[in-house]
């Protein structure tokens, strides 16, 4: 059990990793300056692509010339920045021949991408309440829980590198192609897909403690059953005993008290005088039909005559 901690809260840290790279994917290109100017995607000889910086650094939300190791000329800030040099610059006689051919292509993967990329920072986030408190929780619902948003957030944060490395490799081949010199960003890729394997090690081991967490449920099977649970017999006797001793008698004080007939069975007699009673009824009630003759004048009983 200590060993399982240990590694579940190890697994934790690894998933507030995989949430810091991914926030700091999500903020490349939110300012000109500091150090956010080095998380960019792709930088490329864009020199003669009309009005195209000599060189471009593409983020999230803009563009920007690069120059002398500064930032300068920068578009337009904007949510998910479309990659497209056909969109950016315009359309010129200098772009290869994929920019313009596949426009379409490089605007939808870099857009989807970055939608990409803020739905797995969501369920990263969402997945940190239940990764901690399963550790110490007993209840099988929040390891289960635990699972579930570790695999949505992996299935998430890797769409978005595949959808992003896709984009990109391919524009710096296109830019090799037509004889540009061009280079991926090292510090978004080495974080989008440390933030994968991250996660990848994340919902895997939270898959294992999910299977074999041996806690209970909140509403825990022992406590349905004891709510329908069949009073003993020794509690019926009790009660039976509590009733007899609390009963009275004419009013004069604590006194026995009968117990409710049972269908079928012979009852006790309460009194002597009702229980011979009780006893001639039921003599009678099983006896033959017949009838006793007047005595005669002698007052003798005279012979007994039967009625079919």
């Amino acid at each position: 059990m200590i060993f399982k901690r240990f590694v579940n809260l190890l697994v934790f840290l690894f998933l507030l990793g995989a949430g810091l790279l991914t926030f700091f994917l999500i903020l490349s290109g939110g300012r000109e300056s500091g150090t956010l100017d080095g998380f960019y995607w792709l930088q490329a000889d864009t020199s003669g692509f009309n009005s195209a910086p000599a060189t471009t650094r593409w983020y999230n939300y803009n563009w920007c010339g690069y120059e002398d190791g500064q930032l300068a000329n920068c578009s337009s800030r904007a949510p998910a920045k479309p990659f497209s040099p056909r969109d950016n610059f315009g359309d010129s006689s200098n772009l290869p021949s994929s920019f313009r051919n596949n426009r379409d292509a490089y605007y939808y993967l870099s857009r989807v991408g970055w939608a990409m990329l803020l739905i797995a920072l969501f369920f990263i986030v969402l997945a940190l309440v239940p990764a901690f408190l399963a550790t110490f929780l007993p209840f099988k619902s929040v390891p289960v829980l635990y699972c579930v948003l570790s695999w949505l957030a992996f299935f998430f944060i890797i769409l978005a590198a595949c959808l992003y490395t896709g984009c990109y490799v391919k524009a710096r081949k296109a830019f090799h192609n037509g004889g540009r010199s061009a280079k991926l960003g090292a510090k978004n890729f080495a974080f989008i897909w440390t933030s994968v394997f991250l996660m990848l090690i994340n919902a895997v081991w939270s898959t294992v403690f999910s299977a074999t967490h041996k806690g209970r449920s909140s509403y825990s099977d022992h406590d349905m059953y004891a709510q329908y649970e069949s009073p003993s017999v020794d509690t019926g006797a009790q009660m039976e005993k509590s009733t007899y001793n609390s009963g009275t008698t004419d009013g004069v004080g604590p006194g026995p008290v009968a117990a409710a007939p049972v269908i079928g069975q012979p009852q006790p007699a309460t009194q002597a005088g009702d229980g011979k009673f009780f006893q001639k009824l039921k003599t009678r009630k099983h006896a033959p039909s017949s009838e006793m003759e007047p005595a005669g004048d002698g007052g003798l009983a005279g012979p007994v005559t039967v009625r079919e």
